[in-house]
């Protein structure tokens, strides 16, 4: 629920007061003032469960257009952490937009208001959150983000290598992921007997998950990967190329699977990660054809170069 959280930080809404904020990346337009209420300096206070009121004013559109979709890119250390604007949001022209109606002619002035109330679980954090309207056409009519530190979005591809499953000499400790998915009878990663294992920046990962046991039978198996820190799921996705797990780290058995068959799991993938210094959580697993998870674990990570 972080994602909701973040959402808050930069909203364009109605308030009483100025909020300071920055133009983002790329030199697109932004509107005259942004005012969000109770925050007249960053990082803005939001609590959970209270309606965020804000309002971006005098937003004038370079161009034409007969619709307007609005957006947010939340980040966190330079996360990309994969939030999408609630579709009953994303039409600015039906949900947002005052003093003009749509369609807009090019340099018509309008402002674009957020109510929006929320209750969030987690507290504590201080996001980095982008806003933006956009023409039909692609075009940006008014993007803005808040004054915070930004990092490097290259943190998905450093999360990657934290628990690809692999060959090693030593058993991995690991958890259980959420849910009660099965796990193999052991995970090891080269070089990694104790959480966090700590995985070099551009040296291979050797891993593997030994003694899977198929919970159904599966002509297909997906390998998955999710990524968080700080409990946010970063959005990443494995490579295609290594999506197929019956082309691409089953060993001991082929596809397709029959229920209750035993096999391994191995990956061995090199990369170039350009942070470093974080401890990052990562869960992988496959998945059968009708979805069912056939294994699944958790574990920690520490990035060093």
């Amino acid at each position: 629920m972080y994602k909701f959280l973040l959402i808050v930080a930069i909203l364009p809404a109605i308030a009483f007061g100025q909020t300071p904020f920055r133009p983002c990346r790329g030199g697109g337009p932004v509107p005259d003032s942004v005012a969000i209420e109770g925050c007249t300096a960053l990082p803005c206070t939001i609590v959970s469960g209270s309606p965020l009121i804000a309002r971006a004013t005098g937003i004038r559109s370079p161009v034409a257009t007969p619709t307007v979709e609005a957006h947010i890119v939340a980040r966190v250390l330079g996360l990309d952490v994969g939030f999408r604007i609630p579709e009953e949001l994303r039409d600015a022209c039906a949900v947002g937009i005052s003093g003009a109606s749509c369609p807009l002619a090019a340099g018509q002035q309008f402002d674009y208001t957020l109510n929006y109330a929320m209750t969030l679980p987690l507290t504590g954090i201080t996001a980095q959150v982008e806003v933006g309207l956009t023409a039909a056409d692609g075009t940006r009519i008014t993007q803005i983000l808040d004054v915070s530190p930004s990092t490097t979005t290259m943190y998905k591809f450093l999360l990657i290598a934290a628990l690809l499953p692999a060959i090693v000499f030593g058993q991995t400790p690991f958890r259980p992921c959420s849910g009660g998915r099965p796990t193999p009878a052991s995970l090891n990663i080269e070089g990694c007997t104790a959480l966090p294992c700590t995985i070099t920046s551009g040296a291979p990962l050797v891993a593997r998950g030994i003694g899977i046991v198929s919970p159904v039978a599966t002509p297909t198996l997906t390998a998955h990967l999710t990524a968080r820190l700080l409990g946010l799921d970063v959005g990443f996705e494995i490579p295609d190329e290594l999506r197929d797990a019956c082309a691409v780290g089953i060993s001991g058995a082929s596809c397709p699977i029959a229920a209750g068959q035993s096999f391994d799991y191995e990956l061995n993938y090199a990369m170039e990660l350009p942070l470093v210094g974080i401890t990052v959580q990562v869960e992988v697993g496959l998945t059968a054809a009708d979805g069912s998870a056939v294994t699944c674990v958790e574990i920690d990570a520490a990035i060093v170069g």
